[in-house]
């Protein structure tokens, strides 16, 4: 498979349901006859990326006949995950300029220190968890599988957010080193199982779940050999690693589709 039909693969998964058989057959078949018509596979892949971003179908029941069907062009937009997916981004960033900031000023157990690892805590796992939860939302998973994710996904959360206070108090039996701590590679594992689990991800992309700590693995050797200031940063790779994995590859929920894709029943 060639880096164009990867990104209409992506562009594919990112469209509503009910366009997405049509788009990948027209998309691919677009792409592997553009040699011969001298245009540029990436361009024209690059081009089906930026419709299923920016242009969504809107479906509208008809009261003329009994299916389901479109009334109205696509309008440009930019939906509600990719904005969530920015706003969680952010704040695991801000999460890091923080620990960078303010990291070396407190002694452990002072409450200065309970203090930071408490802020540190809600920019690097509460908000980015709550954001993960609101996409689950928008996304309209079944309500069961959005109160257990929902459930999970705070408690971890809050325990690999703040597993250096835990492990002080004596709650958490081990005490990690700082290379190994829990959050980083961790919490975006159970994210990004939640969230498939949610979504109703299957087949190949389930083993995306385990790409954090892949990273992580590869990461973990270079850390001394970079600058101390680069580490907050580069701890933080994998959570946004996932939160991307989970934005870009998963599919929409089976509700979603389902209700796009299946005609109105006669005499409704």
């Amino acid at each position: 498979m060639t880096f164009a039909e990867i990104l209409v693969e992506v562009a594919v998964d990112l469209s509503p349901a009910g366009h997405r058989s049509v788009r990948r057959e027209q998309w691919l078949a677009d792409v592997r006859d553009a040699t011969e018509l001298d245009l540029s596979p990436l361009r024209l892949a690059l081009g089906a990326l930026t419709t299923a971003v920016f242009h969504r179908a809107r479906h509208h029941r008809s009261t003329w006949g009994n299916t389901m069907t479109t009334t109205a062009t696509s309008r440009p937009m930019i939906g509600a995950v990719p904005v969530l997916t920015i706003a969680v981004v952010l704040s695991i960033l801000l999460s890091a300029a923080f620990t960078l900031a303010f990291g070396g000023d407190h002694g452990g157990g002072s409450w200065q220190w309970y203090r930071f690892i408490t802020i540190q805590a809600l920019f690097g796992t509460v908000l980015p968890a709550v954001g993960v939860v609101t996409m689950l939302r928008v996304t309209r998973v079944p309500r069961t599988r959005l109160a257990v994710s929902t459930v999970l996904l705070l408690l971890g959360a809050v325990a690999f957010g703040g597993w250096e206070i835990w492990a002080l108090l004596g709650i958490i039996p081990v005490d990690y080193t700082y290379s190994m701590a829990p959050t980083f590679w961790g919490l975006p594992v159970l994210g990004l199982a939640l969230w498939s689990w949610s979504a109703d991800v299957r087949g190949w992309r389930w083993l995306l779940v385990a790409s954090p700590v892949v990273l992580w693995a590869l990461l973990l050797p270079l850390a001394p050999s970079l600058p101390v200031a680069s580490r907050p940063g580069l701890e933080r790779l994998p959570l946004l690693l996932a939160v991307l994995v989970a934005a870009l590859v998963a599919p929409r929920a089976e509700r979603d589709n389902a209700r796009q894709s299946v005609a109105v029943p006669p005499g409704s």
